[in-house]
């Protein structure tokens, strides 16, 4: 999709969230990584990192599920068009 086309969501898909939560995980690793002497992978897979991204996989659904009802409650109340 290019910059100037309209999104069909308001923020963020869950896709987009995941992609982003990956991204930000794997700059904390590196950081990690590079204090302790191990590698991004090593830090990736430590109980700490995948405690962070099993919590934050959760709390990417629920905010996917929030903006589903945010956007189902605007369409209901004709904030927004159903025109595509």
């Amino acid at each position: 999709m290019g910059a100037s086309e309209p999104r069909d969501t308001i923020g963020m898909t869950a896709e987009e969230m995941q992609a982003y939560l990956d991204a930000l995980l794997q700059e904390e690793a590196a950081e990690a990584a590079a204090e302790r002497g191990t590698s991004v992978e090593e830090e990736l897979n430590s109980v700490g990192f995948a405690a962070a991204r099993s919590a934050s996989s959760y709390a990417i659904k629920l905010i996917d599920a929030n903006n589903a009802y945010i956007a189902r409650y605007l369409l209901d109340r004709g904030v927004f068009s159903r025109e595509s």
